[in-house]
């Protein structure tokens, strides 16, 4: 039997552990899953889980490169979240979906870096709300079934940005109330599942909209602790989880440049 343990940040269920699981269930290959509390039914196709209270800081730097690391060469199969998600729940929107998602959290005790400011979603709102249906996504940690690391998350003016001017907006709080039994990040699976449009920061935001194909626009803060890391750039290695176009940004200029250009 083949045990697949991971208890590092989200990012890594994401890129290593699932697509490991994955071609596991799809070559029939005896396995069980050691995982983070909350995280089970991310694993929607292992039937064998068990979930510790264990959280590791600590991971090395392979899978931050450009070109894909080394586990993605062999048994490693990324899932077919779209597909799965698309067919679960017949979500309808008016015109085609975006869905931006945000975070605002320390890092590792420094910042916030990584993150959409007021004042750009104010810019970008404006920019797509003609033309799309907006759909936004940031934990505030309140949602029980939502996995924590140790990074703080922090108040952030955002939720009231949109109430008080973008009420037409999409926020997940609206399908956290809608689909109760669904866990945070189910959630937000089925509202990337409408979209080939996506937009968000880098981290495991980024590593869940890169399942869901179209173009992924990531944001990498030139401050953060992790600035540079060729994983977030254009054309790198997420491609490989969903087959999304992959285009990373330092500036938010740039951001709004290509979607003013393209989209």
């Amino acid at each position: 039997m083949k045990i697949v343990e991971e208890f590092h940040e989200f990012t890594w269920d994401m890129i290593r552990s699932l697509p490991m699981c994955y071609y596991n269930y799809k070559n029939n290959i005896p396995q069980k899953l050691r995982c983070k509390p909350g995280l089970s039914d991310v694993y929607y196709f292992v039937n064998n889980i068990e979930e510790l209270d264990r959280f590791d800081a600590f991971n090395n730097n392979i899978s931050y490169n450009h070109a894909p690391p080394f586990y993605t060469m062999y048994e490693w199969e990324p899932p077919p979240l779209k597909e799965h998600y698309l067919n679960k729940e017949k979500l309808e929107f008016d015109k085609p979906t975006v869905v931006i998602q945000n975070k605002f959290s320390l890092e590792w005790n420094s910042g916030p870096f990584n993150y959409f400011s007021e004042e750009f979603l104010d810019t970008l709102f404006t920019l797509l709300q003609d033309k799309y249906e907006i759909i936004y996504i940031r934990p505030t940690g309140d949602d029980e079934k939502y996995y924590k690391d140790e990074n703080e998350i922090l108040e952030f003016g955002d939720y009231k940005l949109i109430q008080d001017k973008y009420p037409n907006i999409h926020t997940i709080d609206k399908y956290l109330n809608m689909y109760p039994n669904y866990s945070y990040n189910i959630v937000q699976c089925l509202l990337e599942a409408t979209s080939d449009k996506h937009i968000a920061v880098s981290g495991g935001n980024a590593c869940i909209a890169a399942y869901f194909g179209g173009d992924v626009l990531v944001y990498d803060s030139p401050l953060g602790k992790g600035a540079g890391r060729g994983i977030w750039k254009t054309g790198s290695w997420l491609s490989k989880l969903g087959g999304a176009q992959i285009y990373g940004f330092n500036k938010y200029e740039d951001i709004l440049s290509m979607i003013e250009e393209k989209w």
